[in-house]
């Protein structure tokens, strides 16, 4: 439920957000070297600007519901859909569509590609329209679980009309990452990517629309049907407009839909060997959202789900700008280099990326743990409802910590699916996940309730961490300690730097002037800017070597944008 994001092929590789991982471009897993390469420019760029929009709506989502217990219910309730999809269809169908269809292409087969598509599309609407009547059909009791005891009856009937609502969105999703992974296969790239701007777009307008009629922080109480419906129906068409557009450049790859459920030979067995791994990790990321969400029901405060939501929010923006296109754009050049033999160039390009990933991450947290509070005044000012900048500000300064391990969960996977090791990779992602849940249990229940927001962040700060390291180990038995060259020195270096300079930014922050609302930007800026210039000043002049591989990965990232514009 954070921002549509470019991560349905990888996405055991993501956090768990508070809005829907939705369906758009990966250059994973494609046949075609050069395809990958002149795609990375492109998904990196428009990742950007997916990311940008998606914050954006965030904000709109908080400045028209707000921190209230109708954003709670709201956010919690539209999550079991997205949960649901991501285990079977993200999970399973993205693991499959494009290395099944890619493999057809190859082989010149097309009808091949047809039917394997066909038969995919078929299989996802059968399946997903049955859990669609389902979860329609226990929507009630599934509200009352989901929103904990001390849910009203009002809360727990709104909780469920939403669902009935919002449970067509899992046969969209299905079809909408069936479709994606067509076009991947096909090296169609930029509608997969547009499309979650165009989701963001159409749900952010359903939310204006929603505070006009129902006013900003409207209780549940207080809503009409129509403007119920005005929330429901808007964001259920937010998921149209996702998947629907991809039948646009769908007609120029010439594949042909007829319905039907079977595969060709032997590719319903292919696909039954890559539905497990890619089941498992998404299933543990979605436990852990769902652990989230029960946690920061009452006790917790008033809208502490909206409240986690924006502070997530915040922690992925500088992931999604940083970390996401480096790992991207080195993708390519891992893939042709591990298929080629070339173990010097793999290790070359591996290790550059993670100190680059590592130095980007580490500077990015220093900003954020410097700038939470003003950032967390600055979120308030937005936000309609029950004022919570001291919980908001926490959680940021939590989230911070796991950037690093967040960032290297990013890149180091792709390495490792790269070589082909796929199974190892998944077990560590699926163990990182089931430590988060278990942080996040423990620290939830040792703290009162109005700090369990900042609980799972630091929660997911242990897992991240847990995760990066263990993937940095598995590199090191699957490739060799090459791959990860200077890594443990860069990593060594930036935890003290990193702490050096958000203190110096935390230390500017209360220098300032305290100021409410709007005019802490420039408290956000001045503490944000003194912890960056702070921390790229000491490694600069500690171990200037380690500033080149940064500068060279967001060289080589402009580029191969540069270049995607001029030939597109």
């Amino acid at each position: 439920m954070t921002d549509p994001v470019d991560e349905t092929a990888e996405s055991s590789t993501t956090a768990p957000t508070l809005e829907a991982n939705r369906p758009a471009a990966q250059a994973e897993d494609l046949g075609s070297t050069k395809g990958l390469a002149s795609a990375a420019g492109l998904i990196a760029g428009l990742t950007v600007l997916a990311r940008m929009v998606g914050f954006g709506r965030i904000f709109v989502f908080s400045w028209a519901v707000g921190i209230t217990t109708l954003g709670t219910v709201y956010l919690t309730i539209n999550t079991l859909p997205n949960i649901v999809f991501e285990i079977v269809a993200g999970g399973a169908l993205s693991a499959v569509v494009v290395p099944l269809i890619s493999a057809a292409l190859t082989k010149d087969a097309q009808r091949e590609v047809n039917q394997l598509s066909s038969a995919l599309l078929t299989w996802a609407i059968l399946t997903l329209t049955i859990l669609t009547a389902a979860v329609a059909l226990f929507a009630h009791p599934i509200a009352n679980a989901l929103l904990g005891s001390e849910a009203t009856n009002a809360e727990v009937d709104f909780g469920a009309r939403l669902l009935i609502v919002f449970a067509p969105q899992l046969v969209l999703y299905g079809v909408g990452i069936v479709l994606t992974g067509i076009l991947q296969a096909h090296h169609r790239f930029a509608w997969p990517a547009l499309a979650p701007m165009l989701s963001s777009l159409t749900v952010m307008a359903a939310y204006v629309v929603f505070a006009l009629s129902a006013g900003r922080a409207a209780t549940i109480d207080e809503l009409s049907l129509t403007q119920e419906l005005i929330l429901s129906v808007g964001t259920t068409a937010a998921v149209a407009v996702l998947t629907l557009c991809l039948l646009i450049p769908l007609r120029g790859t010439g594949v042909r839909i007829r319905p039907t459920l079977k595969f060709p030979a032997g590719a319903g067995k292919k696909a039954r060997a890559l539905l497990g791994s890619g089941i498992a990790t998404v299933g543990a990321q979605q436990l852990s959202l769902l652990v989230v969400l029960i946690l920061l029901q009452p006790p917790a405060p008033e809208g502490a789900v909206p409240a986690f939501n924006l502070a997530q929010t915040v922690f992925l923006l500088p992931w999604a700008v940083l970390a996401v296109p480096a790992a991207t754009s080195a993708f390519p050049r891992l893939s042709a280099s591990h298929a080629d033999g070339d173990h010097a160039s793999f290790n070359r390009t591996l290790s550059i990326t993670a100190k680059a990933v590592v130095l980007l991450c580490a500077g990015a947290a220093a900003v954020l743990i410097a700038a939470a509070n003003p950032s967390a005044e600055l979120i308030s000012a937005v936000a309609a409802g029950r004022n919570s900048v001291q919980e908001i500000a926490f959680a940021i300064a939590a989230f911070a910590p796991g950037l690093v391990g967040y960032g290297l969960l990013a890149l180091l996977s792709r390495a490792l699916y790269a070589t082909g090791a796929a199974a190892s990779t998944a077990a560590v992602t699926v163990g990182g996940w089931l430590v988060v849940i278990v942080s996040d249990i423990v620290l939830a229940l040792v703290v009162e309730p109005e700090q369990r927001i900042a609980a799972v962040a630091i929660g997911n700060s242990v897992g991240m961490t847990i995760v990066g390291v263990g993937l940095a180990v598995l590199i090191r038995r699957q490739v060799g300690r090459e791959a990860l060259h200077g890594l443990t020195g860069t990593t060594m270096l930036a935890i003290p730097l990193t702490a050096v300079a958000a203190l110096a930014g935390l230390g500017v922050g209360m220098l300032l002037p305290q100021v409410n609302g709007l005019a802490a930007i420039g408290s956000v800026l001045a503490s944000a800017g003194v912890a960056l210039a702070v921390f790229v000043t000491l490694v600069a002049l500690i171990d200037r070597d380690a500033v080149r591989p940064v500068l060279e990965r967001l060289r080589r990232s402009r580029g191969a944008a540069t270049k995607e514009e001029e030939s597109g």
